[in-house]
């Protein structure tokens, strides 16, 4: 095995590290190991609760045009029936169930994304192990923390491919 200096250009981890000195710091990372997985973890769960309460909020929107458009067919046809029963000309009980086709028309265009909302919704709930939205809430990090954490594992992630890489060439 080579014990001598390892160099900069070898990779920018070592930076002039002696090959014991980069044993040792790989050793240290192995033992890093279980908390980096704990912090994956958490990382993971966060990500999901954002992406279960998100779509949430999608779909909630998305369902608050439904109704709209529910309840405005239902006046639309509401006031043509009452045009008809009261004897208006036909053509203004025309203009009301044109209304109405319309707001149907209009709720058929959001039918098919509210239920892609509410899929993306309990398939983000199911992966992070949710039972609720509100529980998913409650797992959500900020977002400097969540950003602090992802560095966090992008960095040893980094680190422990250089330091494993200078170790193997090593005992080549």
């Amino acid at each position: 095995m080579n014990t001598g200096n390892v160099s900069a250009s070898d990779t920018p981890a070592a930076c002039e590290r002696s090959i014991d000195e980069m044993f040792e710091h790989l050793e240290t990372l192995v033992d890093a190991l279980p908390r980096m997985e704990e912090l994956g973890a958490r990382v993971a769960k966060a990500t999901w609760a954002r992406e279960a309460v998100e779509a949430d909020r999608r779909y909630r929107i998305v369902r608050k045009e439904l109704d709209e458009l529910e309840e405005n067919m239902s006046k639309a046809l509401a006031l043509a029936e009452q045009a008809r029963g009261a004897g208006k000309p036909e053509e203004e009980v025309e203009l009301y169930e044109r209304d109405r086709l319309y707001f149907a028309a209009m709720r058929g265009f959001k039918v098919g994304p509210a239920q892609n909302e509410q899929a993306a919704a309990d398939e983000a709930l199911k992966a992070g192990g949710f039972a609720s939205v509100d529980e998913a809430r409650d797992a959500m990090l900020p977002n400097d923390e969540l950003s602090r954490l992802e560095s966090e594992l992008e960095a040893y992630r980094v680190d422990y491919v250089e330091t494993l890489a200078v170790c193997q060439k090593a005992e080549e």
